[in-house]
């Protein structure tokens, strides 16, 4: 078939023939990844709102500019690389591939009609806590809700998308409304993130649950999805407060001590340390836990961190993890979150979740699990669910990568957010009764 590449056109008339929403796939192979794409302009520049499903919940919504050349080419960037891409204007198709991809990666879309009206609202929120203020979003469908969500995310000062949420995304399809909100001192919140403690950011999670207790919904259960050292947060939250439900997306089940060495042993062979990397970085980890600041202790730390670089285990550490004074020793993540949820896990009598990565070395699968069925005791197996994600890092990510099958066939396996991830948590949903599903 000929494509028309509309050397003759302008940008403009280009444009006016792609506008509206794309539907397709990536293709390498014998391999495919589905890509949506809405082509729309803004202030006169051509843009693409992308959407990688497979790469939800964590990421896989970008917002790309597009270039359109002299010869009608349509080129825009991508999540694996830039698409040069050829319009069929009479099947309403484009095809293309990705710019210097060995093998080749290949890209075609077909146009499809704009969505229907979403069936789900998102109105803005302002919880109280004290003298903090927490802004987000709750997320409801336009259908009956009789569960609701709150979303907590891990470690770093960031605000994130509330509006835009993946997690909100995937539940409030299946019936969940979901509020997810900017961490204390993020976006629009009040407060300090950075010098927040655990017990701090937990009661803005205690506060967000009672905001949700008052909805006019009157929802009937009211979980909690933590995610890395949400899950801790979301534990400490427990002791103020009683959920109905938790999932924990590589969340430790181990306290933070143990987790930080425990992170510290897979590191080294991740990084396949020297002996003398291993020995500093004992050492600076169990400073972080334990050093008083001191002006000598503070000397030592910046002696271990000039090491750090030098034997490449400066990447195992936390901006959080690193004393920018003396006083600054006692304000390091690991004390202001010092914590060990064995307590809370062990008088927890409700359906928990806990999804972990197979090849995660910073809350290594292994420890964590064993700790859940030790605080799972029989008379409550029932409720615990874990899920060991085959090949996923801490990102709950697989990477990109050709895997072998029987009769010596193999396919290339794309970059992806485990798939288990989202089919856990539906499962799980759907297993306590929290959502319903066609069957």
């Amino acid at each position: 078939m000929t494509l028309n590449t509309y050397a003759q056109n302008s940008s403009n008339e280009i444009f006016n023939k792609i506008e509206g929403h794309w539907q397709g796939a990536f293709i390498k192979n014998n391999s495919f990844q589905k890509l949506d794409v809405q082509f729309y302009k803004q202030q006169e520049q051509i843009n693409s709102l992308q959407i990688i499903e497979e790469w939800h919940p964590q990421f896989g919504e970008f917002v790309l500019p597009v270039e359109i050349d002299s010869l009608g080419h349509i080129i825009f960037n991508t999540g694996h690389g830039k698409a040069i891409m050829q319009l069929d204007s009479n099947s309403f198709e484009m095809v293309g591939k990705l710019e210097g991809s060995l093998p080749s990666i290949y890209v075609h879309l077909k146009k499809i009609p704009d969505p229907p009206t979403p069936q789900y609202n998102v109105q803005e929120v302002t919880i109280k806590n004290d003298s903090i203020s927490l802004f987000g979003h709750l997320h409801e469908p336009t259908f009956e809700s009789k569960t609701a969500i709150i979303i907590v995310g891990g470690r770093s000062c960031y605000a994130g998308s509330t509006k835009y949420d993946l997690y909100a995304k995937l539940l409030r399809d299946y019936g969940v409304s979901v509020l997810v909100f900017n961490k204390r001192g993020t976006g629009k919140s009040t407060g300090d993130c950075s010098k927040a403690s655990i017990s701090e950011l937990a009661s803005d999670v205690v506060a967000c649950k009672n905001f949700l207790a008052k909805n006019p919904n009157q929802y009937s259960k009211i979980g909690v999805l933590g995610s890395s050292a949400g899950g801790w947060v979301m534990l400490k939250a427990e002791e103020k407060t009683n959920f109905d439900f938790m999932i924990s997306i590589v969340g430790p089940a181990t306290s933070v001590m143990e987790q930080q060495l425990q992170s510290m042993d897979y590191g080294f062979d991740f990084y396949k340390l020297s002996n003398q990397a291993k020995s500093d970085l004992l050492e600076y980890t169990n400073m972080m836990l334990k050093a008083e600041a001191t002006s000598s202790n503070f000397e030592r730390f910046q002696e271990l961190l000039i090491s750090s670089k030098q034997d490449n285990w400066h990447q195992l550490l936390d901006d959080t993890d690193i004393p920018e004074s003396i006083e600054e020793i006692n304000n390091l993540w690991v004390r202001r979150h010092n914590y060990d949820p064995k307590e809370t896990l062990s008088s927890f009598d409700k359906p928990f979740l806990a999804i972990y990565g197979e090849i995660d070395w910073i809350v290594p699968y292994k420890e964590n699990i064993e700790r859940l069925n030790e605080l799972f005791p029989s008379e409550k197996k029932e409720l615990l669910n874990t899920i060991i994600a085959h090949d996923a890092e801490h990102g709950t990510e697989t990477k990109g990568k050709y895997v072998a099958l029987e009769g010596d066939k193999s396919y290339w396996r794309f970059f992806r957010i485990s798939p288990i991830v989202q089919v856990g948590i539906i499962d799980f949903l759907v297993k306590y009764d929290l959502i319903e599903t066609e069957k």
